[in-house]
Parts: structure tokens; C-alpha cells; sequence
């Protein structure tokens, strides 16, 4: 048996050495230098105290100092050959294809996705990728499962898709509607005393909402509030759902949180969440880390970051980069034309004309001479849809401050490391 205790230097030679994912064993020791040294971890019994042993893939004992490792991370081998062969698979369809194929055999539902995805990439009309990944044809174009039921009105519902009135009549008992319509008119009444002329009506509205703390209130409050513009109104909004104890009042704030353009409102928003609510919040803003749209990403990033709850660390390594479309538009020309004399040399592009007129040419039946082009060309709009990367800063200042560790945008770094603080 060799042993090795390994200084900084020799450390580092070893772990460039030792070939990734050709261990035996799945086991990997991060290195403070960055290198990584795989194989067999050795328990607590069998390594020397302050030290970290692992048998390489070479046979050898190599025992660390453990203040020159990171972290451990125990992995299956099935992980460590799926690694391998991710790193070697080539970017076609085929061999995309090939790997997915393999993830399914093997369980690796997450992973399939990962090279779905991929054969999007490189060709985004793929049905059979489309299909694998629960896509549904709309409108002549892919779209989701959950975009295509949202389109046509249902909302998710404890896992499935119904109708907006059928969520309604499940969230609430009769008693409970008739307890919620109670406070309509009364909130009605204090919303247009808040935003009216007069100081004594609009104090009673301040002093009555200071009061509030039913939850039945939420609906009524969403509902003649939600839209309010007057940041003094905003303010009171958010106060009085501090004030409420219950999930649904959570929610609003946590809606405001990612919605509300005025940074202020949103830190007082996430703010006025009790600490006891901390985990039903943290549960909730996770949802909104795989966001349509990049700001939404990033506010909800932030408001993680302010809860400090661990439990949406894999999320936030999740969404360190995220994926999102964006259209643009771009001119495309629109020719008319007029028959006369001295019209187009025949140097016009054909693709220009309409169809009728180009076939005309084409065949003789019309001399270029007699097609006279427009003076100013109408330019007309194109739309065009390119998806972006893009690294989201306030994700990796939450994981910082939530973990106290930092590993950049390096997503795979991140995801053995919480492995390790997990094993």
C-alpha cells in the first residue's frame, strides 16, 4: 500500500494527474487549490485525525491536511459515469440522443432533460425532443405543457390544471366567501378614503387598516389596493399585510416582492414577512427562480437573500445562469410595384416582387421595362426570438450569504459542495 502525505505542491500534481470519472469509486475531495482528487474516502476510523484519506484511482493512499480541502462529496458511481460521459459526448443530435437514452435506462430523469434540451439547441423543430420534454404544439409552435394550459385559462393547482372557478370554490368554504365579501365594502370604502381630498377621512382609513389583522381581509385588500399607484397608499398596503397572520397574506407580499418596480416597496415588502413565515416564503420564491423573465429572476434572488433560509440553496445554484427568450424586430422591405413604361432594369431582385409578378418575369410574359419600383420602399417589421444566458449577480450574492461560501458561477462546483455539506 502507498501512502502519501502530501504537501501543497505534490497535492497538486496528483490531483491533475488522476483522470476525471475514471475512478472506480465516485467519492471527490475538493482542494482549496482547486484541483480535485476522486476515489474512495476512507471514514472517520480509518483516516488520521485533521486529515482526509482517499485511494485514488492509482491505487495509492494519498491523506490530506483537512484545512487544505474544501469540501468532500460522497457521490454514487452512476453520477461519476454520467459526469464522464457528458464530458465526451458530442454536441449532434445523435449522440444527445444516444445520452438521453441512457439517462432514462439509468433513472436520470433530471439529466435526460439536461440533453432534450440540448437537441433543441441544435435543432429547434425536434419533435421527438419536444414531445420527451412534455411539450405540446400551439398555434403551429412548441410551447410547455403548463404554457399551453395557462394559455387556455386553467391555473396549477396542488399538481393539476383547473378552471380559475373551480380553484375558487376549492381554496374557499361558503363560509369563508361570505366572511371575505364581508370586508369588500369596507375596504372599499377606506380605499377611497385614503386617496381622497380630505385629511379626516383619510386618517379614519389609516387608523381603521392599522387595525386589520383578519385574514379574510386579503382578497378584498388585493383587490382595491393591488393596483394602487401612490407610493404613500403602497406604503399602508403593505403594512396592513404585515399585520395579517396567514399564507395568503404571505403571498401578496411575496407577489409585491417580485412585481413592485420600486426597490424600496419591495424591501419593505419581504420585511414585513414574520420570521415564522420565513420557510412558507422561502418555498414560495424559489418558484419564481425559473421566471420568464430575468428580472423577476433576480428580485426573487434578493428576496432570498434577505430571508436567509438554506433550503433554496440547490435552487438558487439552479438559477446561478438562467435561459430566457426575448424578442426583437428587425425591417424586412415591402415592394410595390407599377406596370408602365420605363420601369425596372432587369437588375431587380425577384424575391422583392410578389409572386405573380416575379413568375411574370421570369417567364417573359412581363419585360422588366414595365415594372416601376416605389420611391421610398415601405419597410415592414419582422419579429425574431433569441434566447440568452444570462448570469443573474443577485442569485450568487444570496448563496454567499447564505452559505458564506463562494464559488462563482461555477454551477457544478456548487452542487458538489452542498452534496458534501448533505452527505
Amino acid at each position: 500500500m502507498i501512502r502519501l502525505h502530501a504537501s501543497p505542491i505534490l497535492l497538486a500534481a496528483i490531483a491533475l494527474a488522476i483522470p476525471a470519472g475514471n475512478a472506480c469509486q465516485a467519492d471527490l475531495v475538493r482542494l482549496k487549490t482547486g484541483g480535485e482528487l476522486r476515489g474512495k474516502v476512507l471514514n472517520e476510523r480509518e483516516s488520521e485525525a485533521g486529515n482526509v484519506s482517499i485511494r485514488t484511482v492509482a491505487g495509492a493512499l494519498v491523506t490530506v491536511p483537512r484545512k487544505q480541502v474544501e469540501f468532500v462529496a460522497r457521490r454514487s458511481m452512476l453520477y461519476e459515469e454520467y459526469e464522464l460521459k457528458a464530458r465526451l459526448t458530442p454536441a449532434t443530435v445523435e449522440d444527445q440522443w444516444s445520452l438521453a437514452e441512457w439517462c432514462v435506462a439509468n433513472r436520470l430523469m433530471r439529466q435526460r432533460d439536461i440533453h432534450l434540451e440540448n437537441i433543441l439547441e441544435l435543432d429547434p423543430e425536434n419533435a421527438a425532443a419536444h414531445q420527451g420534454l412534455g411539450h405540446v404544439q400551439r398555434n403551429g409552435s412548441w410551447t410547455t405543457h403548463e404554457e399551453d394550459m395557462l394559455a387556455r385559462g386553467y391555473v396549477k393547482y396542488r399538481g393539476r390544471y383547473i378552471t380559475p372557478e373551480e380553484k375558487m370554490l376549492l381554496d374557499n368554504s361558503q363560509q369563508d366567501r361570505e366572511k371575505q365579501l364581508a370586508w369588500y365594502e369596507k375596504i372599499r370604502v377606506w380605499s377611497n378614503w385614503l386617496t381622497g381630498r380630505y385629511d379626516g377621512p383619510r386618517q379614519k382609513a389609516i387608523d381603521a387598516l392599522a387595525d386589520l389583522t383578519d385574514p379574510h381581509a386579503v382578497p378584498a385588500l388585493q383587490n382595491f389596493f393591488g393596483d394602487k399607484t401612490n407610493r404613500d397608499v403602497r406604503i399602508v398596503y403593505i403594512n396592513t399585510l404585515g399585520q395579517i397572520a396567514s399564507a395568503e397574506a404571505v403571498n401578496a407580499l411575496i407577489e409585491l416582492a417580485v412585481s413592485e418596480d420600486d426597490q424600496g416597496l419591495r424591501i419593505r415588502a419581504i420585511d414585513q414577512i414574520p420570521q415564522q413565515a420565513n420557510a412558507q416564503a422561502a418555498q414560495t420564491l424559489v418558484s419564481y427562480l425559473q421566471n420568464d423573465n430575468n428580472l423577476v429572476v433576480r428580485r426573487a434572488a434578493s428576496a432570498l437573500k434577505s430571508l436567509g433560509d438554506s433550503q433554496a440553496v440547490p435552487y438558487l445554484i439552479e438559477a446561478l445562469v438562467t435561459t430566457h427568450k426575448y424578442r426583437y424586430a428587425v425591417d424586412a422591405p415591402a415592394v410595390g410595384v407599377t406596370l408602365g413604361p420605363g420601369g425596372v432594369t432587369s437588375g431587380l431582385q425577384a424575391p422583392l416582387l410578389p409572386p405573380g409578378l416575379e413568375a411574370g418575369l421570369r417567364t417573359g410574359l412581363i419585360s422588366p421595362e414595365n415594372i416601376i419600383p416605389p420611391q421610398n420602399p415601405v419597410s415592414i417589421k419582422q419579429w425574431r426570438t433569441v434566447r440568452v444566458d444570462q448570469q443573474n449577480p443577485e442569485v450568487l450574492e444570496a448563496l454567499n450569504e447564505i452559505t458564506q461560501v463562494n464559488f462563482g458561477y461555477d454551477e457544478r462546483t456548487w452542487k458538489l459542495w452542498w452534496m458534501s455539506q448533505n452527505s
